[in-house]
């Protein structure tokens, strides 16, 4: 660090003194900037934006009690390291993009590419070989409402033999050995060495190479880490550009303005110079010509649409809903994509769009899940819209029932400030919570 920082290298080591800086980005396909600072506000959340993006850092380092927020339950915000937020701020990002995030899990960059495609006819693979991972992976996902994220729990050689030249952007945020992330996790420092160190380079270039796999002639490729190891970061935009034909690009303008450029293409983050931990990034281009037009057509043979017993069961589940949506039968679910869909591998498939409701073969039914509210159910026809400080979303949150109008029994859903939290079942003049018991306030 002494070679590569210089002069700076005191100031450095100073940083480490200080509090860890802590962060959120908001979840603009949910909510507007605006109304999530009245929200924040209205909660007293210690928290002031980052000028020009769509981040907020805490003001308090000590605050700790964000997971227990109604806008986190609603999925309005999640919480990520600036430096980490930094790698996609600024990147050119539209619609209709299919997009490979190749190592995902917890979320945080997922979160922020799917903010991009949701509602169009893009979407995001979001995969992650680590099954425990993968789980924390796929309850942000449904936490945050996201509508075109397909999840998988597959190692990246096995995508790069069933998606070749396919995706328009790929993330590779690669395992690393963590040296910008040891003033926020002292204990790392301890699994710190040089073996692992080159474990990991060579883990990222097993991973890079199936990455090149997958990305189609003309596509972009991100690779970051949240290390400072040069064996890991500079060598492997080297390895990119040398042996596998990719060509860097410019900087997007934030992390141009905001990062330490370290060579064409790439730049890192650090703690004396930018608000958060370390974090390097580059940006390449595959060789070869690229259009969205010229992407081949996908087949998805895992989905097919509902029987008419299946359409009648999801009556009995939905009642009014059933007929606003196009449905699909995956397996034991019933999902909603609003997307491109591509064919799905054969095993080891979390999360496709939105589940709607899951198949009970037991008792023979179906049962709505959660992120069927978490997406839509801003777009439902019963609805209960609070604002911060009512106090039937602390009620909701506890898993209490809430009084219903009427007596007759549909689904609703329950908000906050216009975005979904969870849902609702009324019967007989009672609305019968459904939020998931494991993620309840008690």
């Amino acid at each position: 660090m002494k070679t590569l920082l210089g002069a700076e290298y005191d100031a450095f080591l100073s940083a480490f003194g200080a509090p860890a800086e802590k962060a959120f980005h908001v979840n603009l396909a949910r909510i507007g900037t605006e109304r999530m600072a009245s929200w924040l506000s209205a909660e007293n959340f210690p928290a002031m934006p980052f000028p020009g993006s769509s981040a907020w850092r805490f003001t308090d380092p000590e605050e700790n009690t964000i997971g227990h927020k109604s806008f986190h339950h609603a999925g309005a915000v999640y919480s990520q390291d600036p430096a980490a937020m930094l790698v996609l701020s600024g990147v050119e990002l539209n619609p209709e993009l299919h997009i490979l995030d190749l190592c995902a899990a917890p979320g945080g960059k997922t979160s922020q590419l799917a903010m991009a495609v949701d509602g169009g006819s893009g979407y995001v693979f979001a995969n992650e070989p680590n099954p425990s991972r993968n789980r924390i992976l796929v309850s942000n996902i449904e936490r945050m409402g996201y509508r075109n994220v397909i999840v998988t729990c597959l190692s990246p050689e096995e995508l790069a033999t069933l998606y070749p030249a396919h995706f328009d952007l790929v993330l590779v945020d690669a395992p690393c050995s963590g040296e910008g992330m040891f003033r926020k996790y002292p204990e790392s420092v301890s699994e710190w060495s040089e073996e692992a160190v080159l474990n990991c380079a060579r883990r990222q270039r097993d991973i890079l190479n199936s990455a090149a796999v997958c990305l189609r002639p003309g596509g972009r490729l991100i690779y970051s880490t949240c290390t400072w190891a040069v064996e890991e970061d500079e060598a492997q935009l080297e390895y990119l550009t040398s042996q596998l034909h990719f060509s860097p690009l410019p900087l997007p303008a934030p992390v141009a303005a905001l990062a330490y450029p370290t060579a064409p293409g790439a730049a890192r983050c650090y703690p004396h110079r930018y608000a958060g931990e370390g974090q390097f990034m580059a940006y390449l281009q595959k060789e070869g010509e690229h259009s969205l037009n010229s992407r081949p057509s996908a087949f998805c043979e895992g989905l097919r649409d509902l029987t008419e017993k299946e359409h009648n069961e999801l009556r009995d589940c939905l009642g009014d809903e059933a007929g606003r949506f196009l449905f699909y039968s995956y397996r034991d679910r019933i999902i909603l994509f609003p997307g491109d869909i591509p064919r799905l591998p054969a095993r080891n498939v979390s999360c496709v769009g939105v589940t709607v409701a899951e198949k009970d073969t037991v008792k023979k039914r179906l049962i709505p899940h959660h992120q069927f509210f978490s997406a839509y159910g801003g777009e439902l026809l019963h609805r209960i819209d609070c604002e911060p400080g009512d106090p039937r979303i602390a009620q909701y949150l506890s898993g209490l029932e809430l009084p219903a109008e009427g007596s007759d029994r549909h689904l609703a859903s329950f908000l906050c400030c216009g975005v979904p939290i969870g849902g609702l079942r009324a019967a007989g003049g009672r609305y019968k919570n459904l939020y998931p018991k494991g993620l309840r306030e008690h």
